[in-house]
């Protein structure tokens, strides 16, 4: 099953861009990109926030066809190979390259409200979802799931002796989802092919294990 972001969360995101508040948030006025449909039951990557290419201008794009960005490439190939369907999520939805940016900005109280009513939004949709096993496939993004300053996502996790990684605990919809931190799986800073293979093998292991269970 798969859900629009759109139909769902559309006007809730097109008032936080509205919201006088956040006006003197320059980035702001680039408007806002998240991906639009979600696959329910699905292996869901985890992100922190789109690029900006330099033309501003709000959207919520597919990523269903054939067609996908070169930064969703990976993720399309850990799914074929543990067959499981992907989902993509970015926890925010502000239009910026640099994270250095983003993390100036949440130390500001504008900057950290306007960041909590993206994740305010960003849990609703993760946890309408379902995901059958998450992947957090960047630093900042992990920060935010423990983070004690945005109690709007904040989980609590466990590490699973069985699975060999992190579990969502004490939560009403989420506990039980096995989740996995890692680095970004493209770009400079990538995971080295034998880290991306032993991810790979890791999450259809996994996988098998929580099948069996159920």
């Amino acid at each position: 099953m798969v859900f629009h972001v759109s139909e769902k969360f559309g006007i809730e995101i097109e008032e936080i861009w509205r919201d006088n508040r956040f006006e003197s948030i320059d980035i702001k006025g680039r408007g806002f990109a998240l991906q639009d449909d979600i696959r329910q039951n699905a292996l869901m990557f985890i992100g922190i926030n789109p690029s900006y290419d330099g033309k501003p201008g709000s959207a919520f794009y597919d990523n269903s066809s054939k067609k996908i960005h070169k930064y969703f490439t990976k993720f399309q190939d850990i799914s074929l190979n543990v067959g499981l369907d992907w989902t993509h999520l970015d926890l925010l939805f502000i239009r910026e390259t640099s994270q250095n940016v983003i993390k100036a900005l949440a130390n500001s109280q504008i900057g950290h409200d306007f960041i909590d009513e993206q994740l305010r939004i960003s849990k609703k949709i993760l946890e309408l979802a379902k995901p059958q096993i998450l992947i957090v496939n960047n630093t900042y993004a992990r920060d935010l799931l423990f983070a004690d300053s945005f109690l709007t996502t904040r989980y609590e996790f466990e590490f699973d002796e069985v699975l060999g990684t992190e579990r969502i605990i004490n939560h009403d919809i989420l506990s039980g989802t096995p989740v996995f931190f890692t680095s970004m799986l493209t770009g400079q800073r990538a995971l080295d092919l034998g880290s991306y293979r032993r991810l790979v093998w890791h999450i259809k292991y996994v996988k098998k294990l929580i099948e069996n269970r159920n």
